[in-house]
């Protein structure tokens, strides 16, 4: 099997408000593609996110994890939005990362890798941002 793309699917209760939300959080005016209604995505990081409108989607919440050179200037920059975000969590000499819930509940965990000394983009030089 060779696969050529991949989307993944989240159930918004609100599809405007949920385009809001996923539109601040990744930098854009709109979404990439509205194929149909109750249906909107949006391309980044090589993938699709597809934001389906479904009344249950608070009882169903989905985790999607999107790896940044920069953690920590992304958890400043979407707090800085208004968006309640969890503090920067560190896995000693793997990664660094932290979690936004969306208006239903999905979660956008944000991580950046380890680098060569062990240390995250949060970094042991600098505690911006991270939890103590």
């Amino acid at each position: 099997m060779d696969i050529t793309s991949v989307t993944v699917g989240l159930p918004v209760t609100d599809l405007e408000a949920s385009c809001l939300w996923y539109g601040a959080v990744f930098e854009r005016v709109e979404p990439d593609l509205e194929p149909t209604e109750g249906v909107a995505e949006y391309e980044v990081g090589g993938i699709w996110i597809q934001l389906l409108e479904d009344p249950d989607a608070d009882d169903n919440p989905v985790i999607v994890r999107f790896g940044v050179d920069d953690v920590a200037a992304q958890h400043q920059r979407i707090a800085a939005l208004g968006i309640d975000v969890g503090p920067i969590e560190c896995v000693d000499g793997a990664v660094d990362w932290f979690d936004a819930r969306d208006p239903d509940g999905n979660v956008l965990s944000l991580y950046s890798l380890a680098d060569e000394s062990g240390h995250g983009s949060g970094g042991r030089d600098s505690d911006a941002g991270r939890s103590v």
